[in-house]
């Protein structure tokens, strides 16, 4: 039984391997055939008691988990797979040596570390601090040297915007204040964070082209992708954009059609996500 507030960075994975038991309680703790208030007491019960660290793997993927703090943890504990199955099957055809993966909202790095092992160059963004120190320690867990972290968030222009964050999800962080009531009400805190465009963020990395963009930012994709796209030159469009759609009644713009407009078709889709590829063929880039 282990409970932990602060993050431990350094100790070697393996210090906290996980076991049966705790796989055990945080599996009894999502199972969604039971009601939601009692599946809520439960995970509150098993948050408190076992929070992590966890140091678990998850098809081959090496991951220092915080359950009590992080859906993607609880996913990987309970299930001891990678969350987003779906998400990562769609994409998987689409990462190779060399390509240039961007991961807006990269969580823990499931993508992050995905894209890693494929090969890719992966520029991963992650804005929430508590988030970004578990992304590095995993990243530095599975050795994987061709990926660089920023630690702000994408947006329109460059300044300063709050941040929200729920206790219970450090991985669910939104800069939409509105997202933070109904469906997802909760404890929500707000931190300042700064906000770079993504095209000057890629600029800062030396990367001219995006081969897969992945964004994830709870309803603030549309601010993330159309100032990116109105920027570019059509031999410069990602070749394929991976958008999380299940918060789009917070968009301000219609990410999906102004895609379609320039030539994107949906090749696949779950329950959260779309993908879509650029029918128009283009060279493959990277570096500039």
């Amino acid at each position: 039984m282990t409970a932990t507030l602060v993050p431990d960075l350094t100790s070697p994975f393996g210090t906290y391997r996980a076991g049966g038991w705790e796989r055990f309680v945080w599996k009894l703790a999502d199972r969604h055939d039971l009601a939601a208030s009692l599946r809520k007491r439960v995970r509150a019960l098993v948050s408190r008691l076992w929070a992590g660290p966890f140091d678990a793997e998850a098809d081959g993927l090496r991951f220092r988990l915080y359950p009590g703090s992080n859906y993607d943890d609880r996913k990987i504990l309970a299930k001891g797979r990678l969350p987003e199955r779906g998400e990562h099957a769609l994409l998987a055809r689409h990462l190779r040596e060399g390509c240039v993966f961007v991961d807006v909202g990269a969580n823990v790095g499931s993508h992050t570390l995905a894209a890693a092992r494929a090969g890719a160059r992966v520029l991963a963004v992650e804005a929430n601090p508590a988030t970004a120190d578990r992304l590095a320690f995993n990243v530095a867990a599975n050795g994987f040297a061709g990926v660089e972290i920023v630690r702000k968030a994408v947006g329109e222009r460059h300044g300063e915007m709050a941040l929200w964050s729920e206790p219970s999800n450090c991985g669910f962080a939104t800069l939409v204040p509105e997202l933070t009531t109904g469906e997802w009400a909760g404890d929500w805190r707000a931190r300042p964070v700064t906000t770079v465009p993504l095209a000057d963020m890629l600029a800062e990395a030396g990367i001219a082209r995006v081969d897969v963009l992945k964004i994830d930012v709870e309803g603030f994709e549309d601010r993330v992708l159309v100032p990116y796209l109105a920027g570019l030159e059509a031999t410069r469009l990602p070749r394929v954009v991976m958008i999380e759609t299940n918060c789009r009644a917070h968009w301000e713009h219609d990410c999906l059609a102004l895609l379609a407009r320039l030539g994107y078709r949906a090749t696949g889709a779950t329950d959260d996500n779309t993908v879509l590829e650029l029918e128009a063929s283009r060279p493959e880039g990277g570096r500039a």
